[in-house]
């Protein structure tokens, strides 16, 4: 008798022992996917910038379907949380996220400062007074010309006029076709693989639709949350043009890596991205490409070994 007791305390020792090492440990609450830590042979944190108007992208940017547009909805239903940077340390509240939507700058009186406004830069052009008739209208050249007996309304050049804006402006997610992706590419020792754990998505405005003609960031999302939300909505769908019987769940387009996207940064000390460092953008894209084989060459030495 006691020998059976003595096996069945062995038995679920074992089975503990099991169960703690398939649980991961130290699990890595931005990642929807975790790898083990113990696991872990070489880790690199790199950051991608994806286009969503490039043709391989297009499927994440359909119309009414916009990545950009669900993860709006997502953060307005309160089931996405934003935050002001890929560090995912500080939260947005949603009216700071609803105003990192406005449109600024040339949209807004004209792109004047109040204090512009206030000195009477602006507004409309006042045309200049008219003299009379009888002592006609100089020329330019020192000449006077009579005045037309026919009444001409004076064209008033109005370049420097702001649009009429009736209440805000705000992006539409058609205009949001910037995302980065920041991951950390994990050579996982017991499976000798490499992959990409995705920790972060930042929602950007692209330079072209920037009054500064640089790209803004809008928010920043933790992975395992957008990964969450989109499993769960079914309207978020990767369109599948070629064969609209085989849509797949945004979710599992990022799983299955069906997006392009090139290296822009890779971890360094400097924090600098690949453009601070090769300001030439044909050196840029080299090293993007380079870094990318550098990678994969990492997992086929896995191999080797």
């Amino acid at each position: 008798m006691k020998l059976k007791h003595i096996l069945l305390a062995g038995f679920c020792l074992i089975s503990m022992s099991i169960f703690a090492q398939e649980a991961s440990s130290n699990p890595n609450p931005n990642s929807a996917h975790p790898i083990d830590e113990a696991d872990v042979q070489y880790r690199a944190q790199i950051w991608r910038r994806m286009d969503l108007n490039e043709k391989i992208n297009q499927p994440f940017f359909a119309e009414n379907n916009q990545i950009s547009k669900f993860l709006i909805e997502g953060v307005k239903a309160g089931l996405l949380t934003p935050y002001t940077n890929d560090s995912l340390n500080t939260k947005l509240t949603l009216d700071q996220f609803i105003d990192r939507l406005k449109i600024k700058g040339k949209l807004e009186n004209g792109g004047l400062t109040a204090e512009e406004i206030a000195a009477g830069f602006g507004g409309e052009a006042k045309p200049a007074a008219t003299t009379g008739a009888a002592d006609g209208v100089d020329d330019g050249w020192g000449t006077k010309k009579a005045a037309s007996s026919t009444a001409e309304k004076k064209v008033v050049d109005d370049f420097d006029k702001g649009p009429i804006v009736a209440g805000v402006d705000y992006y539409i997610p058609k205009q949001l076709s910037i995302l980065e992706i920041k991951e950390d590419a994990i050579i996982d020792r017991k499976r000798s693989r490499l992959y990409f754990d995705i920790q972060a998505i930042t929602l950007k405005i692209p330079a072209s639709a920037s009054d500064a003609g640089l790209e803004d960031a809008v928010a920043s999302f933790r992975f395992k949350d957008v990964y969450k939300f989109f499993k769960n909505n079914p309207n978020c769908i990767w369109f599948n043009s070629t064969n609209e019987m085989q849509h797949r769940n945004m979710a599992d387009a990022f799983d299955l890596r069906f997006f392009s996207a090139r290296i822009i940064k890779k971890g360094n000390a400097a924090n600098k991205d690949i453009f601070d460092q090769f300001p030439n953008e044909k050196e840029a894209l080299k090293k993007s490409q380079k870094l990318e084989q550098q990678l994969q060459d990492k997992e086929a030495e896995m191999w080797e070994n």
